[in-house]
Formats: structure tokens, C-alpha cells, sequence
């Protein structure tokens, strides 16, 4: 009866465990290029972990999770994308729920971060979860400069037609 009762509480210990996978990204790519991953869960809980450096430049990094909910099959409650440097710190946690994103995030050129995507698992055969990330290049102010001498110069335009 002992060993019946230490099996069943060994077995319960290995059906709570949370499940955890790590991805390594390499760079994390800019302007039309995206990394994309389709994940399998399993468990009560997950937590997945996806490395990447920042390209070299200015930068910030956008990233976005959704999970499939096939009729309760295969589903995830409260997925969370969060962003962390090198030294593990919290930079920005996205929306929870169903999907989760972060947007226009900066990052510091050439630096290690990860994103975590965690998660409750709620379907009968476990959980998917497609994620996303990329980089944008951040404008230099040459750019902003011209952008608003582009704009004025329109305004100008306007202006003259009127007063014709």
C-alpha cells in the first residue's frame, strides 16, 4: 500500500511540472524578415524562452504570440510575452490573454535579450501558440529632419494655392 501511495505522488509530481523550451533566434531580423515558431505545449503551466541579440544600429523590437483554440483540444489561457535584457531585468511585459504583443520596444545595439512566452495550458490535448518577432531600424533624426522639411514644404504649397 506504501509503494501504490509513493507511486501515485511521484506521478502527480510529473504530471504538474511545467514545461519549458529554449529557442535561439541568432540576431533578431529587421525590415521584411521575421522569425516565426510554432509551438507545442504541454502541462499545467509553460514557459518558453527565446534568445536573440539586437541588430547593430538603433533599433526596437516588436513581437506577438496567438494561440489555436481548437474546440477546447488544444488551447492556452493568460499567454504573456515578456521582454528581458542580459542581466535578466524586465523590460516590458505585452497583453495577456488569448494573444499577447509588445510594439516598438527599444533595444540597445548589439545587446543579448530574450523573450518569455508563458502561459496556462488549457486544452484536453495540450496547447499551440504561433510567436513572432522582428526589428525595426529607429529613424535618425536626418530622417525626421527631412520628413518635416518635406511636410512644411507641402504646407507652403497648400498655403499659396489658397491665397491664388
Amino acid at each position: 500500500m506504501f509503494k501504490q501511495a509513493l507511486a501515485a505522488v511521484a506521478l502527480s509530481g510529473v504530471a504538474i511540472a511545467a514545461s519549458a523550451t529554449s529557442y535561439s533566434i541568432g540576431t533578431l531580423p529587421t525590415a521584411t524578415s521575421v522569425y516565426s515558431n510554432v509551438a507545442n505545449v504541454a502541462g499545467p503551466s509553460f514557459t518558453d524562452t527565446y534568445s536573440f541579440l539586437a541588430p547593430s544600429g538603433g533599433s526596437v523590437a516588436s513581437a506577438s504570440g496567438v494561440t489555436l483554440d481548437l474546440s477546447s483540444m488544444l488551447n492556452i489561457n493568460s499567454l504573456t510575452i515578456s521582454l528581458f535584457d542580459s542581466s535578466n531585468a524586465l523590460v516590458q511585459t505585452g497583453t495577456v490573454g488569448e494573444s499577447s504583443t509588445l510594439v516598438d520596444v527599444p533595444l540597445l545595439s548589439g545587446a543579448a535579450y530574450h523573450f518569455e512566452v508563458t502561459g496556462q495550458v488549457a486544452g484536453s490535448a495540450g496547447g499551440i501558440y504561433t510567436f513572432i518577432a522582428s526589428a525595426a531600424p529607429v529613424p535618425e533624426p536626418e530622417t525626421w529632419a527631412l520628413m518635416l522639411g518635406g511636410l512644411a514644404a507641402i504646407g507652403f504649397m497648400v498655403m499659396r494655392r489658397k491665397a491664388n
